[in-house]
C-alpha cells in the first residue's frame, strides 16, 4: 500500500507543475518519467542527479520526483534527504506542498524516525486542503501508526476520534486494531470489549477478534460472556483448537456445569486425551453424578498412569463393581498407601460377606498404621465372627 501510494506520486502532482518549470528541466523530466515507465529507474535517476539546475522551483521539482524515483529504487535514504530538500525549499504551494510534506511523512514512518514523521502529520492533519480531504483519514491512521510503535498508546487512543471523525463514523480494521492493541496495553479491559466486538462485525471470520473477545471477558470476570463468546464463535465457522475447547471445559466447570465440561473434554483428539485429563473428565462424571461414564473414564486414565487405579477402585467400591475392584486395587500401590488399600479390601470383602478374608486385611492395617479406623473394623468384625461361632 505505501509503495502504491508513493509510486503514484509523481502522477497526481506533475502535470499541473508543469507548466511552472523552465521549459529545459519540463522535457527531462518527462523524459526521465518515460524512461521510468520503460522499467529504465536507474537511467531516469541519472538523468534528474546529472542535470543542472538553476531556479528554485525547478530544483524543488526534480528534488521531488527523485525522491520518488530513489523509493522506487529502495534506496529510502535518498528518497528522503530528496524530499526534505523539496520540502525545506518552501517553493512549493498550496496541495502541491501538502503532499510533499505527507510524502515526507509517509518515507519517515515507513522508516522508522517516528518522532519525525509526527512533527509532520499533525500540521498536515490541521492544514489538508479542500481537494485533498479524501486523505485526512489516512493522516490520522499514520498518527496512530507512528504513536503506537512508539508505544506511546494514550496518544493512539487520543488520535482515534479525530480518525473517526474524519471517517464519519465508518470503522475500519486498522484503526480499530491500533486502538485495541493500546487499550489492551493500558490494560483498560472494558473499553477494549466494544473494539473488539466492533473488529469482530467487521471481520467475522478472523478467529484472532473473538479468541481476545473470549479472554477479555476472563479478565472482567465474566465467565458467562466468555463461554457465550466461544459458542457463538463456533456457530459462526470459527474451528476452535484443542486449548481453547479445554478452555470451554474449564469454564462450564467454574461455572458448575460438569456433565457438558466433561463432554467438552471427551470430544478432544485422541492425541489431547492424556493420563491427566482423562483424569479430569472422569472427576466431571462423578460430579455429574454419571457414573458409567466416570468408570469408564477413570480405567482410560490408569492405562495411561497406573496412579489412578485407587480412584477407579473407589468408583467401582461406590458401584458394587467389587471383584473389578479387586482387581484396580491390585493395580493401586502409586496411589494410595497400603494402608488405604488394606482397608479398602476390607470393605470389599465385608460387602462380599467374606469375613475371614476381611479380617485378615484389617490385621494388615493395623500393622501398617493403627488407628480408630482400623480398630473400629477390627472390633466389629471379631464381634461378627464370634457370633457366627457361636
Amino acid at each position: 500500500m505505501w509503495k502504491r501510494w508513493i509510486v503514484s506520486f509523481v502522477l497526481l502532482v506533475s502535470v499541473p507543475a508543469m507548466a511552472q518549470l523552465s521549459p529545459s528541466v519540463a522535457r527531462s523530466i518527462e523524459k526521465a518519467q518515460t524512461l521510468e515507465q520503460d522499467a529504465k529507474l536507474g537511467e531516469a535517476i541519472a538523468l534528474l542527479e546529472t542535470l543542472s539546475v538553476n531556479r528554485a522551483f525547478d530544483k524543488a521539482f526534480v528534488d521531488r520526483t527523485l525522491g520518488v524515483f530513489y523509493w522506487q529504487y529502495g534506496n529510502n535514504d535518498k528518497a528522503i534527504v530528496h524530499i526534505q530538500r523539496a520540502v525545506d525549499s518552501e517553493q512549493l504551494q498550496d496541495a502541491q506542498a501538502w503532499q510533499t510534506k505527507r510524502m515526507l511523512a509517509d518515507l519517515l514512518l515507513i522508516d522508522g524516525q517516528y518522532a519525525s514523521a509526527l512533527q509532520y502529520y499533525y500540521p498536515l492533519a490541521r492544514t489538508i486542503p479542500k481537494e485533498k480531504t479524501d486523505q485526512s483519514e489516512d493522516v490520522w491512521l499514520r498518527i496512530m501508526q507512528a504513536h503506537y510503535q512508539r508505544e506511546q498508546w494514550q496518544k493512539v487512543l487520543a488520535a482515534y476520534p479525530d480518525y473517526e471523525r474524519t471517517m464519519n463514523n465508518i470503522e475500519s480494521v486498522s484503526a480499530l486494531s491500533l486502538k485495541l492493541g493500546a487499550q489492551l496495553q493500558l490494560e483498560q479491559w472494558r473499553g477494549a470489549t466494544p473494539t473488539l466486538k466492533a473488529l469482530i462485525a467487521l471481520e467475522p471470520e478472523n478467529k484472532q477478534w473473538w479468541r481476545q473477545l473470549a479472554a477479555n471477558y476472563v479478565r472482567l470476570e465474566k465467565p458467562k460472556e466468555a463461554l457465550s463468546t466461544y459458542l457463538l464463535a463456533q456457530r459462526k465457522g470459527i474451528t476452535l483448537d484443542p486449548s481453547e475447547r479445554r478452555t470451554v471445559a474449564q469454564l462450564y466447570a467454574n461455572m458448575r456445569v460438569p456433565e457438558r465440561a466433561a463432554k467438552w473434554l471427551r470430544r478432544l483428539p485422541d492425541n489431547e486425551q492424556d493420563a491427566q485429563t482423562l483424569a479430569q473428565q472422569a472427576s466431571l462424571w462423578q460430579q455429574a453424578r454419571e457414573w458409567p461414564q466416570a468408570i469408564s473414564a477413570w480405567k482410560l486414565a490408569a492405562k495411561k498412569d497406573s496412579q489412578y487405579h485407587w480412584q477407579l477402585a473407589l468408583m467401582q467400591i461406590q458401584q458394587g463393581e467389587y471383584q473389578q475392584a479387586l482387581t484396580s486395587l491390585e493395580h493401586a500401590d502409586k496411589g494410595a498407601s497400603d494402608k488405604d488399600i488394606a482397608l479398602a479390601k476390607v470393605r470389599i470383602h465385608y460387602k462380599l460377606k467374606q469375613y475371614e478374608k476381611a479380617l485378615k486385611q484389617a490385621r494388615l492395617a493395623k500393622q501398617i498404621e493403627p488407628d480408630d479406623a482400623v480398630e473400629s473394623w477390627l472390633t466389629f468384625l471379631k464381634k461378627r465372627q464370634q457370633m457366627q461361632r457361636s
